[in-house]
């Protein structure tokens, strides 16, 4: 409602306002009086009591409304109501009265309801105040006096002129400035060097003047103010400086100085010097060899500015001076040797003090030395497995000055001391700081070593448990931190550091690697922890085509080089660049550009198996036409062009073993029968072969034999004839064979050994064709005495054959 009701009292506060410009047009045109609020833009003097009224003739356009009533006229400053206790009003005017108003700006308003019938703005200025003269004399005339005043003022945003006037023994001095306020008397027209001076300040506005208050000065020199002192020389003498400037002569015996010197690090020290005729002074309170910036200033009654800082350095005994030596825990990089970090300090190369540092290192009698500049505070030595004493020495002329010794235990001898615990490194307003735990080993103290270079090798050894230390912008420190035991120093924690980070190395050698249709892989080489000028704490790949407007990006943390970008578009050219961030700020590398291939590799893969596959079903389909030919299409063999062989005892005794028929021929049965001493060769070729080899057997079932249970007889008369081409051949009965008669083995039915057999020599050649188209089997001679007529006596073979093929035969 809150709005909603504001919405309603603008848009009535619009229409009132038409209104009343209405009635005002109108009261122009008929004479009506015209309703205001007075005084109208009011200036009126900082904390003045205000008084406002609004004004309502009788025959006032504002009257023309209904609700008008000078009862129910409410005021307020600056959208703030005033309070009704103010208010004073009759049948013709409404005032308020606004006590001690000390507003730069107001702005009263008187109101009917939700309507403004008028308003005036009110500003206040103020009395020119903190009024002060200085008087600057020149160098080569101490009379000719430049006289400069100035002031505060709040103008409020009035233009303002003023006037400074300056009394002087009845003579008056004016200086008139432009909205500037201050003002400068030249050396003619301003105030003597005698006589008490009066100054007032006026400041002068479209609404009048305001005046300052009336500061007096009983003589000129009690505003002159020096001019700083020159040539300032700084002298190191035994354990002192000697300063020594210059000021006007003519000052000397009036002026009072005073000498600021300041030790880097350290609050300024002040020393006063009384008025004399000298313008030196020795300041004994400094140390050593140490760097101070000294300046001077001078006063009659007004102090000068200082003079310009002019640093030296403060001489050193170098006697008196006890360098202090220190070590590492011996490293050992190999066998028998070991590697320790010695460090020195005591007296500032920068003193000049000695010539050099020479280094001795003791053991079993024999002694070697090094040497070193001043500038030089550390080395590392290699050492043997055994003690060794090591001592550093500043020499000046070949003669040592100080010195410091340590004993370095042997090898067997130094223990391994554990390292401080919880370290942690922040910076903070231009420091570096450090902080551990304490340890649960006593300790005599703690090293903390730190350098920003090689040359710019600094420790300190302190007792507490943090430490800070001053560090440049942009410049990384290694810090190094190891704790003192009784019996030798602890293991060393090193940490890198900066005391205000800037932007992050570039990224350097960005690379697209295993390119695919939709996919790139991104590599870049790192940024070390140790390059210029911050820690990276994550990397950024953008990238982009050629075509995009923005870039897309993916952020890894500061361990990985290599992202994999997704989702890319085959064939397309990318760009890509790679931003290293750290805490404070981040840098880009320069851009790479790469593009997708057409094909992705499982596209290529599929192409390439879809074509070893087209190539090889050829070759397939062949192979299974061959296999089917061979295997599975094999035809029955024909028993005509079968041939009897020789069936040794020994063959008859062992059972047969189930043989397989590759064309596996269901209705195949392998029956055993006996053959009497006459075997035939059976070429069943037609209907009469077939006829007279049924009556044979049935010749034979008439002979009285023992036989078991499924076995077929087959019996030959002494000859057989067997047909060519319809006429008759005989052929000779077999020889006799004394073979023993094997036991009846069943034949599984897919199995047959009628494929088998495998025959000594054939003694019937395969029939050949003849000229007449006529097919004659060929009798060789074995063939001849197989058909011999054989005695009823001899003994009985069992031979084997298939039912098959005498059905064969009947179906011809």
């Amino acid at each position: 409602m809150g709005p909603l009701t504001g919405l309603i009292m603008q848009t009535t506060n619009l229409f009132m306002v038409i209104i009343l410009q209405a009635l005002c047009k109108a009261s122009g045109v008929s004479g009506l009086e015209k309703c205001d609020v007075f005084p109208s833009n009011q200036l009126i003097k900082y904390g003045l009591d205000l008084g406002v009224s609004f004004r309502a003739p009788p025959n006032s356009d504002c009257r023309k409304i209904t609700s008008f009533n000078t009862n129910r006229l409410y005021w307020t400053l600056n959208n703030q109501t005033i309070a009704k206790s103010f208010y004073y009003c009759n049948s013709t005017f409404a005032s308020v009265f606004i006590q001690d108003f000390t507003l730069a700006v107001g702005i009263v308003e008187c109101h009917l309801d939700y309507f403004v019938l008028g308003g005036t703005v009110i500003r206040t200025y103020l009395d020119p105040e903190n009024v002060s003269c200085i008087g600057e004399t020149m160098h080569d005339c101490y009379t000719c006096i430049r006289l400069t005043c100035k002031w505060d003022h709040n103008q409020n945003g009035v233009n303002t002129n003023y006037t400074v006037r300056v009394k002087q023994e009845g003579n008056e001095f004016f200086c008139r400035s432009r909205e500037m306020k201050w003002c400068t008397f030249s050396e003619q027209e301003g105030p003597s060097i005698k006589g008490m001076i009066n100054v007032t300040v006026t400041a002068q506005t479209s609404a009048g003047e305001a005046h300052s208050e009336k500061v007096t000065y009983n003589s000129i020199w009690d505003i002159i103010k020096l001019h700083e002192p020159r040539d300032i020389q700084v002298k190191p003498e035994l354990s002192a400086l000697s300063v020594t400037w210059r000021i006007n002569n003519w000052a000397l015996a009036y002026s009072v100085c005073e000498v600021r010197f300041l030790e880097k690090g350290s609050e300024p020290v002040v020393k006063t010097v009384e008025k004399t005729s000298k313008s030196t002074f020795d300041l004994t309170e400094v140390k050593p060899c140490t760097s101070y910036s000294v300046s001077v200033r001078c006063r009659i009654d007004v102090w000068s500015e200082w003079s310009q800082t002019v640093t030296h350095f403060t001489s050193i005994n170098v006697s008196n001076v006890q360098l202090s030596l220190w070590r590492s825990k011996g490293v050992v990089y190999a066998k028998g040797k070991r590697a320790v970090h010695l460090m020195w300090k005591g007296i500032n190369p920068l003193c000049k003090a000695f010539d050099e540092y020479r280094l001795f290192n003791r053991t079993h009698n024999l002694v070697t030395s090094r040497s070193f500049k001043p500038s030089e505070n550390h080395t590392v030595i290699i050492l043997d497995e055994n003690a060794h004493t090591v001592t550093v020495a500043a020499y000046r002329n070949n003669q040592s000055l100080s010195e410091a010794s340590m004993e370095i235990p042997s090898t067997a001898e130094e223990l391994n001391l554990p390292p401080v615990d919880n370290v942690n490194v922040f910076a903070r307003d231009g420091q570096i700081h450090i902080t551990w735990d304490k340890l649960y080993l006593t300790v005599t103290g703690y090293i903390v070593i730190w350098n920003s270079t090689e040359e710019d090798h600094q420790w300190q050894q302190t007792q507490e448990r943090h430490f800070s230390l001053e560090g440049k912008n942009f410049t990384l420190y290694t810090i190094s931190l190891m704790p003192l035991y009784e019996n030798g120093p602890g293991s060393e924690i090193r940490l890198h550091a900066y005391a205000r980070e800037g932007e992050p190395a570039v990224v350097s050698n960005v690379q697209a690697e295993r390119i695919c249709d939709r996919k790139a892989e991104i590599h870049w080489l790192p940024i070390l922890s140790t390059q210029c000028c911050a820690f990276v704490v994550s990397y950024t790949v953008f990238y982009k085509t050629q075509n995009d407007i923005a870039f897309r990006y993916m952020t890894v943390d500061q361990k990985e080089n290599s992202v994999i970008l997704d989702d890319l578009r085959p064939k397309t050219n990318y760009i890509v660049y790679v931003q290293a961030n750290s805490m404070a700020a981040s840098s880009k590398s320069i851009v790479y550009t790469f593009s997708t291939k057409p094909y992705g590799e499982v596209f290529l893969i599929t192409l390439i198996v879809c074509g070893v596959g087209l190539m090889l079903l050829p070759v397939c389909t062949v192979l299974v036409v061959l296999i089917r030919k061979e295997y599975l299409n094999e035809k029955v063999p024909n028993p005509r062009f079968s041939s009897l062989s020789i069936w040794s005892s020994q063959k008859c005794r062992n059972p047969w073993n189930q043989l397989p028929m590759p064309w596996g021929c269901d209705s195949e049965k392998s029956l055993t029968c006996q053959v009497e001493a006459e075997d035939y060769s059976i070429l069943a070729t037609s209907i009469r072969d077939v006829a007279k080899l049924q009556q044979n057997t049935a010749i034979q079932e008439m002979i009285p034999t023992t036989q078991t249970e499924n076995t077929a007889l087959v019996s030959s008369s002494s000859e057989t004839e067997l047909a060519s081409d319809g006429k008759e051949e005989r052929m000779k009965p077999l020889s006799a064979m004394d073979l023993e008669t094997p036991r009846i083995h069943p034949v599984l039915l897919s199995r047959s050994p009628y494929k088998n057999q495998t025959p000594l020599t054939s003694p019937v050649d395969s029939p050949k064709k003849g000229l007449q188209g006529t097919t004659k089997p060929h009798s060789s001679e074995e063939t001849e005495t197989l058909l011999k007529p054989k005695l009823h006596s001899a003994t009985m073979v069992t031979t084997y054959v298939t039912v098959d093929m005498f059905e064969h035969g009947k179906s011809k």
